[in-house]
Order: structure tokens, then C-alpha cells, then sequence
């Protein structure tokens, strides 16, 4: 499976669906997908926003008034608004390519309720941006459990058919 099978397979022909199972290439490649889109809407967002920010004045502030300041700005405020409708477009189609690589390791979707406590703490952060030391670590802990699961999706897949259905890799 390429670049575009797996990003018009996961969000196209399967946007929310959680039967099946999906190979390596497609959790990877919208992944990719979902990294590239962020950073591109980021980069531009960032660039029309980025002349709100005095910079004079943010010199003079300690670290933690400058990310209040850096927050609470039009840059801050565009860029997490850029963040939350991203994060809220690729949301199901996400969990949805998860269920169904958790499947192809012959795993319950069961075990995608922590990747979806991670993603729903992530928009939490989208929606509520703070520089607290909690939030901090609310998003390391998100972070730590997408580690997990890209860990664990290096996996190849069960080669024959299982509970959730064919190989996807035979049904190409």
C-alpha cells in the first residue's frame, strides 16, 4: 500500500470504520499524512500571525509571562485554533485506523481506549491552551501513550485470517 491508498483508504473509504483491519503501510502513512497537514497549516498560520507577537516586549519577560503572553496573542490564539480544527477533522478517522491496526494484531479494540484518552487529552490542551505544570504534564503522558502505540504498530500483523477478518495485505 502506498502514500495515497492509505491516506484515501483511512480517510475516505473507511473515514469511521472500526471493522476490519488495517496493515502497517496505512496507520503509518496517515499518520505521515495527519504530520504533514499540521505542519503545513501550522507553518502558514504561523507566518501570517507571527508579526502580532512584539518581540521587544517578549525579550523582556521571564519564561513563564512569555508563554502567557505567547498564548493569549492573535499567534497563539490562530495557532491553536488552526490546532483544534485539525485535531477535530482527523479525530475519528485516527481512532478509527487504530481500531483496525489493533485489529490486524489480532488485539480487542478495547485496547484503543488509551489512544483515545491520549487524543482526547490532546484537544483538551487544544481547547484550554496553558503553560501550568500540570497541562505540561497532561500532554507528556499523551505523548508517552502515542509512543506505545507506534512502538507496538511496528508489529507486522497476523498472517492469516483472524476474529476481525482477512489479511489485509492478501486483500490488495
Amino acid at each position: 500500500m502506498n502514500f495515497g491508498k492509505a491516506v484515501n483508504s483511512a480517510l475516505i473509504k473507511k473515514y469511521a470504520t472500526f471493522k476490519g483491519r488495517a496493515c502497517r503501510a496505512e496507520w503509518w502513512y496517515f499518520l505521515l499524512f495527519s504530520v504533514l497537514v499540521t505542519l503545513g497549516a501550522t507553518i502558514i498560520v504561523g507566518f501570517f500571525t507571527f508579526g502580532s507577537l512584539d518581540i521587544e516586549y517578549l525579550s523582556t519577560l521571564n519564561e513563564d509571562q512569555a508563554a502567557q503572553y505567547t498564548l493569549e496573542s492573535d499567534f497563539g490564539k490562530a495557532l491553536s485554533w488552526t490546532s483544534i480544527a485539525i485535531g477535530l477533522a482527523l479525530f475519528l478517522p485516527s481512532f478509527a485506523v487504530t481500531v483496525r491496526r489493533l485489529q490486524d494484531l489480532d488485539a480487542s479494540y478495547f485496547w484503543a481506549l488509551p489512544y483515545l484518552v491520549a487524543g482526547l487529552i490532546g484537544l483538551w490542551i487544544s481547547f484550554f491552551p496553558s503553560a501550568t505544570v500540570s497541562m505540561i504534564r497532561l500532554d507528556a503522558l499523551s505523548n508517552i501513550i502515542f509512543i506505545i502505540y507506534c512502538i507496538a504498530f511496528f508489529r507486522r500483523g497476523s498472517f492469516d485470517d483472524n476474529r476481525f477478518g482477512s489479511d489485509p495485505l492478501e486483500t490488495q
